[in-house]
């Protein structure tokens, strides 16, 4: 049987075709939550604006994919609900204001872009209504039109689901935005007017039309190739659509399930680590065609789908320390874990992944450290690259599913070689700088633990108590032009580890730029002994910021290493 041929059926369309219209839209039950953060709606809310003031003839906000459903009166957005509810928000807020000014073509605009009338019942209907989620917040707050006081405690409710917490303060941002603009001007309704028609007329987008939903795949797949901004999950949720069958509804429920559980976590990213966690490593731009050809059935998208809801609760453990899994581990693990997530490092996840359902909690705990260990080495201190690192725990990820690995220990051997040696890090660390203040805190915080010994401060840990001072300032002052021979040089050391105090908040007296002669005075009183001990020395310049750094790799050595 020859394949069924898809015809890709588009038009260039003003925002007021899409809008002014018989046709109801509807985002689908499995399409994602409403998304946009303020970013996104202050950026749109922009374009537009600067478009309009610029003279600009048309606005072009990209494509969007709807599925005709030929039995009813609607549409059935695939891709571009951001935009349309987005701007469904500019028009309700257009609709407030001329309310607020009681102008009755708040009513007008109700009717041509928000509502129509049903010519059975009489009654209003919204022209677009969103999933389960975001529904009754949207209605309400949106097409409904809640008061400002109402928007205002929706945007602020906190209990309320994050989706909707964007959705309500988008709603907030608008409106006031529109109000806003209206003020300066001498008749309100000229710039209502210029922004309405600018939608209406102006605003353009790329409607592509398809029949079957099971065939959506097809074309975003096409519109992917002409250079489109698809994401690969929205391909793949898609392509496994097409292949659930009658087993659609099912699919659909299960990937709302996944995209709920990863929460605010990249798609894209958690399915590329689910690759990488199993089957090698693959480049973004071609992980839809390796899952394409590796699950090419309707049972393999199945299996696909199962596998993919337990790898979904691992990822989401991996960045929230609070999550469930880690209820039965100690708390060095979580701390550890914590340690990572300041790092910003994901290229372990995929290990970690499989990890978490194939190895035993003790060994876990183990192996968490070592990617601590492994990170600091190769990462934070050898700024080394990722290529090799994501390789090496892509490898260790398959041998664990494969029960080739079964400890830490073992892991730890297949990662050995993106474990630099003490002498490579020895060396590494004498000249790193750290210009992330977090950081900086908690490498000199675990070296001057390790240095104060049996007498191991606690109080270190806690940034309400203890500050991070550079010894050699920011700013170079009068008083310390003798530090470095250059502007350069000052520069090169300013942020380098071994410029760096820590000082109890009791004792920093806003010692800011003061000379060094002036600061070790508040230094002699410091419990730290890292901070001390600069009580004996007569001068800081970059040379003892070298010393006091090598002095700082040797135990950087012992605290970041694996005794295997």
């Amino acid at each position: 049987m020859s394949a069924k041929k898809v015809q890709i059926k588009s038009d260039l369309w003003a925002a007021g075709q899409i809008f002014k219209t018989d046709f109801k839209y509807k985002v689908p039950p499995h399409q994602r939550n409403f998304s946009w953060t303020h970013d996104e709606v202050e950026q749109l809310w922009v374009d537009i604006n600067e478009a309009m003031d610029e003279g600009r003839g048309e606005y072009f906000l990209g494509t969007i994919v709807v599925q005709e459903n030929r039995d009813d009166k609607t549409r059935t957005i695939i891709d571009g609900q951001q935009r349309l509810v987005t701007l469904t928000m500019i028009l309700s807020g257009i609709r407030s204001v001329y309310k607020d000014y009681e102008d009755d073509r708040s009513d007008e605009v109700y009717q041509e872009f928000l509502g129509s009338r049903d010519r059975r019942s009489r009654t209003f209907e919204s022209r677009l209504t969103l999933n389960e989620v975001n529904e009754a917040s949207f209605q309400k707050l949106v097409i409904n039109e809640a008061t400002d006081d109402e928007l205002k405690k929706a945007a602020g409710d906190k209990t309320e689901l994050r989706s909707n917490q964007l959705l309500s303060k988008a709603a907030k941002y608008l409106r006031e935005s529109v109000s806003n603009r209206c003020k300066p001007q001498k008749s309100f309704e000229n710039y209502l007017i210029a922004l309405e028609e600018f939608i209406r007329d102006s605003v353009m987008m790329i409607v592509v039309l398809v029949d079957d939903e099971a065939d959506a795949y097809l074309i975003f797949e096409t519109l992917n190739d002409r250079g489109l901004e698809l994401s690969m999950s929205d391909l793949l949720k898609n392509y496994i659509f097409g292949k659930a069958g009658s087993d659609l509804e099912a699919v659909r429920i299960k990937w709302i399930q996944i995209v709920t559980i990863l929460s605010s976590q990249s798609e894209t990213q958690f399915l590329r680590h689910y690759w990488l966690s199993r089957y090698g490593v693959v480049r973004e731009r071609d992980l839809f065609k390796e899952m394409k050809s590796k699950f090419t059935n309707k049972n393999s998208v199945l299996t696909l789908m199962s596998e993919l809801g337990g790898a979904a609760n691992n990822y989401a453990a991996i960045s929230n320390v609070d999550h469930d899994i880690w209820s039965g581990y100690p708390s060095q693990a979580r701390k550890d874990l914590e340690t990572l997530q300041l790092f910003g490092l994901k290229q372990f996840r995929p290990l970690l992944m499989t990890a978490l359902d194939m190895l035993a909690t003790k060994e876990i705990v183990k192996l968490l450290r070592i990617i601590v260990v492994v990170s600091m080495r190769y990462s934070i201190i050898g700024s080394l690259g990722t290529g090799n690192i994501e390789k090496a725990y892509s490898d260790a990820a398959i041998s664990i599913s494969n029960n080739k690995a079964r400890s830490a220990k073992q892991v730890f051997e297949m990662l050995s070689g993106i474990y630099p040696d003490s002498n490579r890090f020895y060396d590494d660390f004498t000249e790193k700088s750290i210009g992330n203040s977090k950081l900086a805190r908690f490498i000199i915080t675990a070296i001057a633990n390790d240095i104060q010994g049996s007498g191991e401060l606690e109080v270190l840990d806690d940034e309400t108590k203890v500050t991070l001072e550079h010894i050699m300032p920011k700013t170079r002052s009068e008083h310390w032009l003798d530090a470095a021979e250059s502007e350069d040089e000052y520069s090169d050391y300013v942020n380098r580890l071994g410029n760096m105090a820590l000082l109890e908040k009791t004792k920093n007296r806003g010692i800011g730029n003061a000379s060094f002669s002036d600061k070790k005075k508040i230094f002699a009183e410091s419990d730290i002994v890292i901070t001390n001990n600069l009580m004996g020395l007569d001068s800081w310049t970059v040379s003892e910021i070298a010393n006091r750094q090598e002095a700082f790799a040797n135990s950087a050595i012992k605290v970041w290493s694996v005794q295997y």
